[in-house]
């Protein structure tokens, strides 16, 4: 529901409102398409899990080129991820019984043999 009413609102205030060509973004943090733009284009460049999105058509803002609608980051690896699964995995030792060396292995919790 909420989302919905932010949707409608937003839709509203930008029927309304111009998009502004003057540079607001040290005042009120804001930035135009160009610089919108720019700054994509420099973190499409210094870091390449980032990249431009077309998107849909019909959700096209014609301020902004066809092509560069909205920026995506995939394969980024989340930590909080990582330890969730290391929780989930138990790590145990074992004596190889042929070469007395210390084997490694990684169990599933769960997973019964």
């Amino acid at each position: 529901m909420k989302h919905a009413v932010h949707t409608v609102f937003k839709d509203a205030v930008e029927a309304v409102m111009p998009v502004s060509n003057v540079s607001q973004f040290r005042d009120k943090g804001v930035l135009t398409p160009e610089e919108f733009v720019s700054a994509g284009d420099l973190l499409v460049a210094k870091c390449p899990s980032w990249s431009w999105q077309a998107g849909e058509a019909a959700k096209a803002k014609d301020y902004l080129p066809k092509d560069k609608q909205y920026l995506v980051t995939r394969n980024v690896p989340c930590y909080r991820r990582v330890d969730a699964l290391s929780s989930s995995v138990k790590e145990t030792q074992m004596t190889d019984a042929e070469d007395s060396e210390w084997t490694e292995t990684v169990a599933v919790a769960g997973a019964g043999g």
